[in-house]
């Protein structure tokens, strides 16, 4: 049998499918065995949305070679006699006579893409794990406890960035770096009245802190109220917090003593909160007559951080004797008892009457002093009237504006 080589005519049109047209002519010489006559073969294909980058048929005697189409984000799996039909070629045809004058259908697979994450620390959900040509997906965006998430780095991205789509025709497995900025918080304090160092006003998540123990001057603390606090608390140690703070300084008021003396002698105390206004007690009620209370030395208004003592301002009143009033001439012998005795006076016409005189003395005689000279002179006057020197009444007045009086009746030794 003699061999014949035909040139044989075959047009592939690659036609819509569901994503695009595409037209190709191929011409192709095949070499093949026919005992009978040459053939020419017509086909068309539908690459259904994919390209031929060969357009090339190769035929060996009634088999073929087709070309093998691409497609982005797609694997070609063979040809199908319908637009949804199964694969029922794949590239090497055994008959070309079953495709000749037909239409064939290259059929797909969807290529799935894998995404990872480096979430360097933080957590998220929701995130897509994988992808196809087809989607349009954007990152959603991870969260990390006291940090503020400053973009994604990673495929296709320059740098870093926040917002992130992969967009529809994306292809390529793909792998995502989250990067994060370290937050700072504030720590802000109301000492309420109190002072204090070294405390820490700022702080982030990594940090540990103590808050030291404040001070004020007439006060004990009595410790920290505010953020994340029950209550209150001496001690405060934060480990690992986030977000800003705030903490209030909280005191007891602390109570002096303050002791009172009158002549040398504790009188009372008091208890009295700092600051607070001390009792201005009058101690004349403890003196006698010829002493005057002038309150208090070393006095303060208010009480102090410190116990104090206050002593009183006494002074002793200065008296002048007066001897009840009688005749000159009695006056003038009374005067010579004083005299004798040391003492110094004087003869006076009474204020009463102009016919009457008494003896009296300067303001200069003391309590002791004054009642000494009443005992004296009654143990030196007659108490019987006109008896020079007679007298029935004596009295003191003092500096102070106190005055007392004693009487006798005749016959009677000591004054009452």
């Amino acid at each position: 049998m003699k061999k014949k080589i035909s040139l044989l005519i075959i047009t592939i049109t690659a036609m819509f499918c569901t994503v695009g047209i595409t037209l190709a002519t191929f011409n192709t010489t095949a070499n093949y065995t026919n005992k009978f006559k040459a053939e020419s073969y017509e086909f068309s294909i539908d690459a259904c949305g994919g390209t031929f980058a060969n357009e090339k048929v190769i035929l060996n005697g009634l088999s073929a070679t087709l070309p093998t189409p691409y497609r982005k984000g797609y694997t070609f799996i063979g040809y199908s006699n319908s637009s949804n039909g199964n694969v029922i070629y794949n590239k090497d045809i055994s008959n070309v006579e079953d495709i000749n004058n037909k239409k064939i259908y290259a059929k797909w697979n969807i290529i799935t893409y894998n995404i990872t994450y480096d979430l360097n620390g933080g957590s998220i959900s929701g995130q897509p794990t994988s992808y196809n040509v087809e989607d349009n997906i954007a990152l959603p965006i991870p969260s990390k406890r006291g940090y503020s998430f400053a973009g994604w780095s990673g495929t296709d991205i320059n740098g870093i960035s926040k917002d992130v789509v992969i967009s529809k025709g994306s292809i390529g497995n793909r792998s995502y770096k989250a990067n994060w900025t370290i937050n700072t918080y504030s720590i802000s304090y109301n000492l309420n009245g109190g002072s204090i160092s070294g405390q820490p006003t700022s702080y982030n998540v990594n940090d540990t802190y103590t808050l030291p123990i404040p001070s004020r001057k007439g006060y004990t603390f009595a410790g920290w109220s505010g953020t994340d606090i029950n209550g209150m608390s001496k001690n405060v140690t934060v480990s690992g917090g986030i977000g800003n703070k705030t903490y209030t300084a909280n005191w007891s008021q602390n109570y002096y003593t303050v002791s009172y003396y009158v002549n040398g002698n504790l009188w009372t105390t008091r208890s009295v909160g700092y600051g607070n206004s001390i009792e201005n007690l009058n101690a004349q009620s403890l003196l006698d007559n010829y002493h005057t209370f002038h309150g208090w030395n070393n006095w303060v208004d208010t009480m102090p951080d410190y116990n104090i003592s206050l002593t009183a301002n006494v002074t002793e009143s200065y008296c002048m004797l007066m001897t009840g009033h009688g005749p000159y001439g009695n006056a003038t012998a009374l005067l010579k008892v004083f005299q004798d005795a040391g003492w110094t006076g004087r003869v006076e016409i009474a204020p009463s009457t102009t016919s009457y005189y008494w003896v009296v003395t300067d303001y200069t005689l003391t309590r002791a002093e004054a009642e000494a000279q009443k005992e004296y002179i009654a143990s030196h006057t007659n108490y019987r009237n006109y008896n020079y020197p007679y007298l029935y009444w004596v009295a003191v007045s003092c500096t102070n504006g106190y005055s007392e009086s004693w009487t006798r009746s005749s016959g009677q030794r000591y004054f009452n």
